[in-house]
Formats: C-alpha cells, sequence, structure tokens
C-alpha cells in the first residue's frame, strides 16, 4: 500500500513537471505547403482593381455612353443621304408600236439624288435628349467611382477573411496538440492508477471533436483563399501566403464626420441625382409632342438613259413643318408617365440619402462595438490561459477533475476564437467605413 501511494506520487510529480515544460514551449504555425505567392493587403487590393471584371464593365458602360452622347449631340446637325436607283421599263407592245418604237423596247433609266436634311427647331426635345446624354455620361464616371470602391472592400474583406482563416486553423492545431498532450498525461496517471479509465475516454472524445473542427477550419481556409483569388483575378489554385496579423488601431473620427462625407461622397447620391434630373429633362422630350417641328431640306437630282445618270441636273430647297395636330392621347400618355417618372426618381433620390445614413450609422456602430470586444475579448483569453494552466496543475496534484480541465480547455479555445472574431470584424467594419463614406479610391 504504501509503495503504490509512493509510486501515485511519483507520476504525479513526473505529470506536472512534463506539463510545465510543455506550456512554457510555443507552438510553431503549421507550414503552408508548396510555394506561396507572397501577397499584401496593398497589393491585393490594385491586383483587384486591374483584372476584376466588375471594374471593366464599369468602364465599357462608361465608354458606351460616350457614343450615346455623340449620337444625341448628331441630331443638331445636318444629315446627307445619297441614293442611286437602277432601272428599266417595258411599257408594253402597244404603248411602244404608238411611240414608234420596237414592240419589245426596254427603256433605261438612271437616277441620282442628294438629299440635305436639317432640322432647325424640335420644339427642346434635341436639347433635352443631349441634356440626358450628359446625365447619363456622368452617371456613368460614378459608375465606375463606385464599382473601385466595392471592389476595393471586397478586397479588403476577402484578404482579413484569408487572415482570420489562417489564424483559425493555427487556433485550431494550438487546441489539438494542447489535448494529445493532456491525453498522453491522463494515459500516463492511468496506467500508474492516478486517474479512472473514464477520463481518458472522455479525453479522446474530446481530442476527436478538436480534429473536427480543425478540419472545418482547414476547409474554410481554402475557400477563403479561392475566394481571395477569385476577386483579384488569379487562379482559383493559386496558393498564396500573407505575412503579419489582423491589426487594431482606434479610429478617431465622429459619427456626424462621417455622415457628413458620406454625403458628399457616396456615388450613388451622385447618380440618382443625375437620374432625377434626366427624368426632369424627360417630361420635355415628350411634351415636345404638342409642338411642331421645322427642319430645312435640299434635294439634289440627276437623271439619264444612260450610266451612270449625270446629266439632266435639278434641285429644290424648302422649309418642312410637321405639326401634329391629333393623336388619340398618345403624347398626354407620354407626359403623363414622364411627369411620374420624374416623381419616382426624386424619391428614389430620397430613399438613397436615407439609405446612406442609414448605411454609416450601423457600419460606425458595429465598427465602435467590435472596438469594445476586442479589449473584453483580449483580457478574456488572458485570463483563459491562466485558469487552463491552473486547472491542468490541479488535476494532477489529484484535487481537480478531468471536467474542469476538458471545460478550462474549452473556454480557452472559445476565447481565442471570439478574440480572433473581434479583431476581424473591427478590420471589417473599418474597410467598410470607408466603402460607406464614399472614401475616393486611387
Amino acid at each position: 500500500m504504501f509503495k503504490q501511494k509512493k509510486l501515485r506520487r511519483l507520476a504525479a510529480s513526473l505529470v506536472i513537471a512534463l506539463l510545465t515544460a510543455g506550456l512554457a514551449t510555443g507552438y510553431a504555425a503549421p507550414d503552408t505547403p508548396g510555394t506561396a505567392r507572397e501577397l499584401t493587403l496593398d497589393e491585393a487590393v490594385k491586383l483587384a482593381l486591374i483584372n476584376n471584371p466588375t471594374g471593366k464593365i464599369a468602364v465599357f458602360d462608361f465608354e458606351a455612353a460616350k457614343g450615346a452622347l455623340t449620337a444625341a449631340r448628331s441630331a443638331r446637325w445636318f444629315s446627307i443621304s445619297a441614293s442611286h436607283k437602277d432601272a428599266r421599263t417595258w411599257s408594253g407592245e402597244a404603248s411602244n408600236i404608238a411611240s414608234g418604237r420596237d414592240p419589245n423596247y426596254v427603256a433605261e433609266q438612271y437616277t441620282n439624288s442628294a438629299t440635305l436634311n436639317w432640322t432647325l427647331w424640335s420644339g427642346n426635345k434635341v436639347e433635352s435628349q443631349i441634356s440626358q446624354a450628359k446625365l447619363d455620361l456622368d452617371s456613368k464616371q460614378w459608375g465606375i467611382a463606385k464599382a473601385r470602391q466595392q471592389l476595393k472592400y471586397d478586397a479588403t474583406d476577402a484578404y482579413f477573411k484569408f487572415m482570420a482563416a489562417r489564424d483559425n486553423v493555427k487556433l485550431n492545431q494550438e487546441s489539438v496538440e494542447r489535448l494529445e498532450r493532456y491525453l498522453q498525461d491522463v494515459k500516463l496517471q492511468f496506467e500508474v492508477g492516478v486517474v479512472a479509465k473514464v477520463d481518458v475516454l472522455r479525453s479522446e472524445v474530446e481530442l476527436a471533436k478538436a480534429k473536427q473542427s480543425l478540419i472545418e477550419a482547414q476547409n474554410t481556409y481554402d475557400l477563403a483563399m479561392a475566394t481571395l483569388n477569385n476577386i483579384i483575378g488569379f487562379p482559383l489554385t493559386t496558393e498564396l501566403n500573407v505575412k503579419g496579423d489582423l491589426s487594431y488601431a482606434r479610429y478617431e473620427k465622429e459619427l456626424a464626420f462621417c455622415v457628413d462625407a458620406a454625403l458628399r461622397q457616396r456615388p450613388e447620391i451622385s447618380q440618382y441625382t443625375d437620374a432625377a434630373k434626366s427624368a426632369q429633362e424627360a417630361i420635355t422630350v415628350a411634351k415636345s409632342g404638342y409642338l411642331p417641328t421645322v427642319s430645312a431640306v435640299y434635294n439634289a437630282g440627276w437623271y439619264d438613259s444612260k450610266f451612270a445618270g449625270g446629266n439632266n441636273y435639278n434641285w429644290s430647297v424648302y422649309l418642312l413643318t410637321n405639326w401634329t395636330l391629333f393623336d388619340s392621347g398618345l403624347t398626354a400618355g407620354k407626359v403623363k408617365q414622364a411627369v411620374e417618372g420624374y416623381k419616382k426618381a426624386q424619391e428614389q433620390l430620397k430613399q438613397t440619402v436615407d439609405s446612406v445614413q442609414l448605411d454609416v450609422r450601423q457600419t460606425y456602430l458595429s465598427l465602435k462595438s467590435a472596438e469594445q470586444s476586442i479589449a473584453t475579448s483580449s483580457s478574456a483569453v488572458g485570463l483563459a490561459e491562466e485558469d487552463y494552466k491552473i486547472k491542468v496543475i490541479r488535476y494532477q496534484a489529484g484535487v481537480g477533475t478531468n471536467l474542469d480541465v476538458l471545460d478550462a480547455q474549452v473556454a480557452l479555445t472559445t476565447a481565442k476564437n471570439n478574440f480572433l472574431k473581434a479583431m476581424y470584424e473591427y478590420n471589417n467594419f473599418r474597410a467598410k467605413l470607408d466603402k460607406a463614406m464614399g472614401a475616393p479610391v486611387n
């Protein structure tokens, strides 16, 4: 009996010594397999701005709007059209005989004409359509700014998610290694009769759960890498590696400043402002149906029986006025449609302004909440680490239970995950606040 107690005390002392040595040893991060592409946040943003189709599509829309403006402006000036006609006419046997010609005679005539048409007045329709095209071009330019802001946020968010996923893999790897060492200690104590078999089984179950969490974390890491590759325009299988950790720097600006900046800078507000102005011009376009249009026309013609019909020149010049006096309500319907469209555009502008203010407020408050969570979760990590060490030592000394240790292990892992989550959310909301404020992207 005395020998058994002595052996148990000796085994407990040995386990505690091994455990203390293990806790003092750091845990290296798992190596990234293969040759990875080093990537910084600035590089990720630049690559997204260059490679992602979203930015290119916005530029194509802008260039198309340039073409639409050129087309609208062309209505201010004259147009010239030309035509050439080759005709062969058989008048019939009787007509040819009566005219003293061969019954089978076929007359040939070659006709050329040129027409210059210049709309002098269109009831302000042309002027309003040009204004609409200018407003659309301005809106498309704001669309480029909006696309670049969205791309910067998407790249930044994907980069931070990738960093968080990497760190989460490390945390889960640490948890697995910590439980593996603890299981070895429990088995050692079981072999010398210090603890019961149930402690070994429970420790093995917790280790299996930790390994499953590690598998899930690795899968999240792989998905985050693929998402980042997709945004920056790399092949999805490209191996990426990012250095450093998620950082924290207190955001000092007030909410009122952020809201004011958003109202001045957000592309959506400018776009809907242009849309409202364009809708107002549409009313003028519709009302032009009540007014006449005046055009100047010059016609010149040549005809001959021989190709290419260059003789017998004639011309005419005239003013042409068209005025639809009755159209069965067509113009009235278009005016009604345009007026309601203008009212809708005004409400959409108001709705957009309200949405921008709400977006900034929500993002700002979420940023401050994440900031507070960082301080709370950071202190919780230190407390959880100390608690875990104490629970392990107490268990090895025979004054604690296995359940206490495993609960402390879960609490430590949870605390570290909460800190990582708070750091990611803070960095994410910081980037989102820049987007909500419409911060320009160089």
